[in-house]
Formats: C-alpha cells, sequence, structure tokens
C-alpha cells in the first residue's frame, strides 16, 4: 500500500479490468463502493451484492482534483 500524496491517506493500487488503468482505491470496504477487487489483484466496477467493495479514492479525498488527467 502507498499513501496519497495530497491529503496523506493509504490508498491502494490497482489495475482496472478491460482498461489496464491503475485506479487509487481507499483500502477499507464500503457500502456506497462500486469497486472489487479480484483475487489477481485487478479491479472491476461490480453493483451486484455479495462482494466487499471499495470506492475510488478521487471520491473521498479532498484534493482530487489535482490529481485528474486532462485530456484534450
Amino acid at each position: 500500500m502507498s499513501s496519497c500524496k495530497s491529503c496523506h491517506r493509504q490508498i491502494l493500487w490497482v489495475v482496472m479490468a478491460g482498461t489496464g488503468k491503475k485506479m487509487p482505491l481507499d483500502p477499507e470496504v464500503s457500502a456506497a463502493g462500486n469497486i472489487v477487487v479480484d483475487d489477481d489483484g485487478t479491479a472491476r466496477v461490480d453493483t451486484g451484492p455479495g462482494r466487499a467493495k471499495h470506492l475510488s479514492h478521487f471520491a473521498t479525498c479532498p484534493n482530487a482534483a489535482r490529481h485528474r488527467v486532462r485530456r484534450p
């Protein structure tokens, strides 16, 4: 695990299945979460019941706008 460069909270980096993009997650399981981390370390969006889900750190970081990548 590492920590966010701006708010210093612990984050869990995952690779999103399908896109291969890295995403920071809050390491705690959340009732509001929608990201499932699979056994192989990849993650995917899953809104179905029954699996532990995490929130994207972009949803909870007070400084998230500093880290968003703007694409033309």
